[in-house]
């Protein structure tokens, strides 16, 4: 159930980038989630929002064609997860990549799954 949990802790971020808040309420996606996912979830969350500066600027850095104003909150709310747990899980990279890109698929855009992809497939390339 880590791809649900992600996908929960996808939404809180999501609203969190919208409105500055996180509540750390999942009591909407407990029907699938165990208490061992809401924890990773939470994590995540909380992740993000602590390194948010650092994490919009890696974004930044690797968005050639935007800037960060310019980026849609469904994919810089992917891309910010992506990169926190690339840089601070033993998830492998492409579990990450992955993750985020279906994320992606699956609420943005198109164009967002190559758009996602490649800013993410740069990232892991620089840290190699």
């Amino acid at each position: 159930m880590r791809s649900y949990a992600r996908e929960a802790a996808f939404c809180k971020i999501y609203t969190y980038i919208m409105s500055g808040n996180f509540d750390g309420d999942f009591s909407q996606f407990e029907q699938g989630l165990t208490e061992e996912d809401i924890d990773f979830a939470t994590t995540l969350v909380k992740g993000v929002i602590d390194k948010k500066e650092q994490l919009d600027e890696i974004v930044a850095n690797f968005s050639k064609s935007f800037k960060l104003s310019r980026i849609y909150r469904l994919d810089l709310a992917a891309l910010e997860m992506a990169i926190w747990e690339i840089n601070n899980t033993d998830i492998p990279r492409p579990v990450a990549i992955n993750e985020a890109v279906s994320l992606a698929k699956k609420y943005s855009t198109e164009k967002s799954v190559s758009y996602v992809n490649g800013i993410l497939a740069a990232y892991v390339r620089s840290l190699q």
